[in-house]
């Protein structure tokens, strides 16, 4: 979902919020999605809507046109459990699938639970923490931990459950089992549509990945580690080498993120500049198909409203957003094609947007580094 934090996260016309402690909405703390979700929920319900009437009120003068849910291809289940392939450096490379419509993005990929499936998983490190669709959690009988939990969406509340995890595996690549929070979600479970999220907690123990994007394929650089614990902030980039088998030669570019970790949960943050404004900080959300910019920054750079409307989903609500042009802007040094933004009210999340996956695939290939705290990007992709 966009906007992930999540539980499960929000997105451009998707965003799914995250499971996790949620007071609020996929933008919330306990994967900051969940973070996002309690926060995004709460604080944003009302000023989402009252955003949405006041761009609609105040725009162009042109017909307003709204975006509808963007329904994003999801990894074909021939292969069942299985696909990833061990390299001879000792990582593994995963079949993934990276969906466009229009200018949003959405990478997902298969993954099996307690021997069942293969499910349709949003590859997601804007979520803290990954989660699974609820019915698929009762029909698969994974077991409760502790009472449900209550969170307030964008004009709703809901209800999430830890379950817990025991077997499961990414393309065939197993995972360590682990807790997991269960909801219903709009737009997940459905036929042809996602049932979970790969979160940060997950891919963050593996150290660092890989995205392809014209070959489809996430590369780890080998098994994943144990769950660290105790937190820790690191900030980067570091002068630690990436991974070799996920870099064939030096990077078209680099920039620094900020990597908070916990037993359950990690988010990496990063520093976005746009024309005559100094750099602010947004949440490295893959699981967001379309980047977002806080209401509040829309307001302070002026950037340019536009005749568009996206839908944004949240953990139990739909609503809809304005888009706004992001003018000349980058991550660290690193130019971003131009590009349309949703802007929306982040609530109380330390953070002015979601950098998601509509700007990273504008390159060849992006590595996040999370013990090097390096977001390293490769060429730009020809259109």
């Amino acid at each position: 979902m966009e906007g992930s934090h999540r539980g499960p996260k929000l997105e451009t016309g998707r965003e799914r919020v995250r499971p996790g402690q949620k007071a609020g909405e996929r933008l919330v703390e306990r994967d900051r999605r969940r973070r996002r979700l309690p926060r995004f929920a709460v604080a944003v319900g009302a000023s989402l809507v009252a955003t949405a009437l006041l761009f609609a009120a105040c725009g162009t003068g042109s017909p307003i046109r709204v975006l509808g849910t963007q329904k994003f291809a999801l990894p074909p289940n021939g292969s069942g459990c299985s696909g990833v392939t061990r390299l001879a450096g000792g990582a593994f490379r995963l079949p993934i699938t990276v969906s466009a419509v229009g200018s949003a993005v959405e990478a997902s990929v298969d993954v099996c639970v307690d021997g069942h499936g293969p499910f349709p998983f949003v590859i997601d490190t804007g979520a803290s923490s990954s989660a699974i669709d609820l019915s698929v959690a009762q029909r698969l009988h994974l077991p409760k931990l502790g009472s449900p939990l209550r969170y307030a969406g964008i004009g709703c509340t809901g209800l999430t459950q830890l379950q817990q995890v025991t077997t499961w595996s990414v393309a065939g690549l197993p995972l360590a089992g682990q807790p997991m929070a269960a909801e219903t979600i709009p737009g997940w479970g459905g036929e042809g549509e996602p049932v979970g999220l790969i979160g940060a907690d997950v891919l963050s123990r593996f150290g660092a990945l890989r995205f392809d994007f014209n070959a489809q394929t996430l590369t780890l650089p080998g098994i994943e580690a144990p769950a660290p614990d105790r937190p820790s902030l690191v900030t980067g980039p570091l002068a630690r080498p990436i991974p070799p088998d996920l870099i064939s030669g030096p990077p078209s570019s680099i920039a620094g993120l900020k990597v908070a970790e916990r037993p359950d949960f990690a988010v990496a943050t990063t520093s976005v500049h746009f024309t005559g404004a100094k750099a602010v900080v947004f949440e490295l959300d893959t699981g967001a198909s379309r980047s977002v910019v806080a209401t509040a920054l829309t307001r302070e750079l002026n950037l340019a409203k536009t005749d568009y409307f996206g839908e944004m989903r949240t953990a139990c609500s739909s609503v809809t957003v304005p888009l706004v042009q992001s003018g000349p802007w980058s991550v660290g040094n690193v130019p971003l094609a131009p590009s349309m933004l949703r802007s929306t009210d982040i609530g109380q999340l330390r953070i002015n947007g979601l950098l998601g996956l509509d700007a990273l695939s504008g390159f060849e290939y992006a590595i996040i580094d999370f013990k090097g705290a390096t977001l390293a990007l490769g060429p730009r992709r020809h259109s």
